[in-house]
């Protein structure tokens, strides 16, 4: 308890791209407001110093490409005043949700570098608004880079803040990062809740929130920071000269407390004289309320959720060409606008202000078709570079067979798509470890897939490009870890473990039977286990589609009601009247095999779609489940979800959550106050009873339930109901930003996989490594020399992800290690140096002087922890 002596306001605008402002007239705006903000320091520099505008610039995006397009004069203007403590940048680069992969999180600091080498101005904090959370990578990521202090403003409409709020502590990352941490008021408080600025309400609004404060035991500080926007448009809005004059006059007429302008650094001063050694220290995800939205455009998100590996991949096979000794077709500044194109997508503002409102709108049309074309976007240009680089490797390693011509008619199949009985299939495996895999032959199409797409990945069935494949067929091939394999399209995979019969399906590890009544499966038996691992519940069984509605004529507001007034700006409530419903008719067709896998189909329909199909298959000697889903949605604006149940058959639960590449275990590995109702996944997530358990890695729909269907449950913390995992796959619960319906053809795809004991990262990630990053296929290629080769030296280490890269800035390659796993790790640095001279860099490329690779024998990788090498071939 103390009495607050001062009010320290940091004024910005907040960066929700695309909320009330169509996407690129708002990085327009954002440039405007830093020269708006700039001429306003300009003008009440003679002031006395507490009354000198200042203001802070959130994130880094729009900054960068406003200072790069104003010119060196802008930059050294903004350099002079940021000196003088006037204007500041935080290193973030957009509010970010927790979709974002760990190579994005990464290149979204590479704008930190930019700023401080490219144009001299300092970066040293970090802040994060209106999101519920940020991923735990950051508190490792960001001291790594030498910011030293967060600021979260949280915005608690349909979320939560941890306690104590307003308040301080180190946020300690999953590597052992530490990071000074201000869980502060959202920036509505200074200018909406508070009233700062405005003569007509101050008075009748901040004593309320001083007193509160006073008469708390666990605010110890005689020091208030708050944010501040603009009055009216507080997001995306311009500074105002009014809380500049306010603040004059305030303090001219001798008010108490008395107003400071203020930005993160000098609050950071603040909090530091005060003192921060005695702050408690909390480990964990921050895990975000927010990500539920993700739900509410699960095709788009599936889309970019794939491209996050494809570029990934991509990256991988430029690498292989500059390690030839070539220069990829592509270069370094259109990798990095294509990373931020998919982090545009997984930034926070999803639609804008009318989206539920007035969804047929203009601006809602116009706002949500430039939001989605971040993801088709990056899409298209990850293929695109996957394909060149595939093709410069391929044309390394093979020769072209012969490339047909497009038939008017007149020439006939043969002759136009001539065939070439040498042509064989070319296998490259951008995983560091061998795999095994079985890859479905792409359709024959004589050259004619587009520059852009590999056969692999374009539809069997176009109206061109030759003579129609009549079946389907599969090869097996091992293929060394970063490196490639050929194969004859003719050596189909052998299939002699596949079993298919009526309703049920068998290969070497599962035998699978499915309930032609419900559509369920009913059995999921684990031959090497002897174990069975399909259950049932109260809501349906393993696979099982339901449909949810809000039965309620308050529909949004029977979930969360929203009250801006209150400190928490609302309540949410617990266990609303919900409607579920499964299939209306299911459908099954007989069990077959097709093309090294064994199949069951099923047709439903039901509430919320026009009809969906689930494929579920075994293909031969994998052990894994695909459960796929096709749901063509039915539009429908009110309240809605769907989930698709899995419920298991364990004798306990025991959970794990791959959290932007980071395993958390719900409860121990969360701050307090973050969301347990749903999970935003990366790749998978584990459910075991100690001696046995399953993995999952979902594809498309990030969004997991732990035990049961947990939405607005609430809690304090997760208590699964039972063993079970549940996808929460759609959903338009929200009252803003989000998309109030959706509808057509979207894909759900599950791989499951089980084993013996608990849950061991590495193995649950490898997993889903191999499930998520398919091996990149080109078709009529002739090998000119060894039939399979290793492109990039480096030791099969388990629980260590290895991203490969060419670097940003210099030269050489990149590579990042980072491991996954709860032990030290040392990687012998002899085979990584047969690929070139090897030495330590920072998550940004800079040299790590401290550090020196030349004579070491090793590289130690902390638990949880990684490394940054940079790798120059010779």
């Amino acid at each position: 308890m103390a009495q607050i002596k001062r009010i320290l306001v940091a004024n910005h605008t907040h960066h929700d791209i695309g909320f009330n402002d169509y996407q690129d007239v708002c990085f327009r705006q954002h440039g405007e407001f830093v020269r708006d903000a700039l001429d306003l320091i300009e003008a009440t520099a003679s002031r006395e110093p507490v009354s000198q505008y200042r203001w802070v610039c959130e994130v880094t995006g729009p900054l960068v490409r406003y200072l790069k397009e104003a010119g060196p004069a802008e930059v050294a203007r903004f350099r002079y005043w940021q000196e003088r403590g006037a204007i500041d940048v935080a290193a973030m680069q957009y509010n970010l949700t927790p979709l974002l992969s760990p190579e994005q999180m990464r290149r979204s600091l590479y704008p930190v570098r930019i700023l401080r080498e490219e144009m001299g101005i300092d970066v040293q904090t970090a802040m994060q608004d209106d999101v519920n959370g940020v991923s735990w990578m950051f508190a490792d990521l960001l001291p790594s880079i030498g910011i030293d202090f967060l600021t979260m403003a949280i915005n608690q409409s349909r979320g939560r803040a941890p306690r104590p709020f307003p308040g301080a502590f180190w946020w300690q990352g999953p590597a052992g990062g530490r990071l000074l941490t201000w869980n502060g008021f959202h920036y509505l408080f200074g200018r909406s809740q508070a009233k700062l600025g405005d003569w007509r309400f101050v008075d009748g609004s901040l004593p309320h929130y001083l007193d509160a404060l006073e008469d708390s035991d666990t605010f110890p500080y005689d020091f208030l920071y708050v944010e501040s926007t603009h009055p009216m448009r507080v997001d995306n809005g311009p500074p105002d000269v009014r809380m500049a004059d306010f603040v004059r006059e305030w303090n001219d007429r001798g008010r108490e407390p008395r107003i400071e302008f203020s930005t993160p650094r000098l609050f950071r001063q603040e909090l530091e004289a005060h003192g921060t050694a005695g702050l408690p220290t909390v480990r964990g995800d921050w895990t975000d309320w927010w990500a539920d939205g993700a739900g509410s455009s699960a095709y788009e998100t599936g889309i970019n959720r794939a491209t996050h590996e494809i570029l990934a991949s991509a990256e991988v096979l430029a690498a292989w060409v500059v390690a030839s000794g070539r220069s990829p077709q592509f270069g370094k500044e259109l990798v990095e606008k294509t990373y931020e194109a998919m982090s545009l997508f997984d930034e926070h503002t999803w639609g804008g202000f009318s989206s539920i409102d007035a969804p047929e709108s203009l601006f809602t049309r116009a706002q949500w078709n430039r939001k989605a074309s971040f993801a088709y976007q990056a899409a298209m240009e990850s293929h695109d570079m996957l394909t060149r680089s595939a093709r410069q490797l391929a044309d390394a390693h093979a020769e072209r067979a012969v490339e047909g011509r497009f038939d008017l008619g007149d020439l006939g199949s043969d002759r136009a798509y001539p065939t070439d009985d040498a042509g064989e299939l070319l296998i490259f495996n951008t995983l560091p470890f061998e795999r095994t895999v079985n890859v479905e032959v792409p359709e024959f199409r004589a050259g004619g897939a587009p520059a852009g797409m590999l056969e692999s990945f374009f539809p069997r069935d176009v109206p061109w490009g030759g003579p129609p494949t009549s079946d389907l067929a599969t090869v097996r091939v091992t293929v060394p870890g970063f490196g490639y394999a050929f194969i004859h399209p003719s050596d189909h995979a052998e299939a002699d473990d596949l079993v298919a019969s009526g309703t049920a399906i068998e290969n070497e590890f599962y035998r699978v039977e499915v309930d032609p009544r419900t559509g369920r499966i009913s059995s999921w038996y684990d031959k090497q286990l002897s174990h069975e691992f399909a259950d049932t519940s109260d809501l349906g069984g393993f696979g099982t589609y339901l449909h949810e509605t809000v039965d309620s004529a308050l529909g949004r507001d029977a979930l969360f009601v929203n009250d801006f007034s209150d400190w928490d700006f609302g309540h949410w409530v617990k266990n609303p009247p919900f409607d579920r419903a499964r299939a209306s008719t299911v459908e099954c067709s007989p069990a077959r095999i097709d093309a090294g896998v064994a199949i069951i189909e099923i047709a439903i329909t039901g509430r919320g779609i026009r009809r969906a199909t689930c494929r579920i298959s075994l293909p031969t000697k994998t052990k894994t489940l695909h459960v796929d889903w096709l749901l063509d949605k039915e539009p429908q604006t009110d309240p809605e979800s769907v989930y698709i149940l899995f419920p298991v058959k364990l004798d306990g639960h025991e959970y794990v959550v791959d959290l932007n590449g980071t395993p958390v275990r719900p409860n121990e590995d969360q701050l307090a106050g973050s969301v347990f109702d749903w999970y935003p996944t990366r790749r998978w997530t584990d459910v075991s009873d100690g001696m046995r358990g399953v993995t999952v890695a979902a594809l498309d729909a990030p969004l997991m339930q732990l035990g049961g269907i947990t939405t607005n449950k609430v809690g304090d913390r997760i208590e699964p109901e039972r063993p079970g995992l549940v996808s929460w796959a759609l959903n338009n619960h929200w009252m803003v930003n989000f998309k109030a319906s959706q509808e057509g053809h979207i894909p759900l795809r599950y791989r499951f996989t089980t084993h013996a004991g608990r849950c061991d990262y590495a193995d649950a990630n490898r997993f889903a490594l191999e499930e998520s990053v398919a091996p990149v296929v080109l078709r009529d290629y002739k090998p000119t020399g060894a039939a399979s080769g290793t492109l990039f030296e480096l030791p099969d280490l388990p629980g260590i992800e290895a991203h490969l890269k060419v670097a940003t800035f210099g030269d050489g390659l990149i590579l990042r290690l980072r491991n996954i796993t709860a032990d030290d790790v040392r990687i012998p640095l002899d085979v990584l140096r047969s690929n070139g001279t090897v030495s330590a860099v920072d998550v940004l490329e800079r040299p790590k002087a401290q550090e020196t690779l030349d004579s070491s024998p090793e590289q130690l990788i902390p638990a949880f922890g990684e490394v940054s090498i940079r790798v120059t071939p010779r």
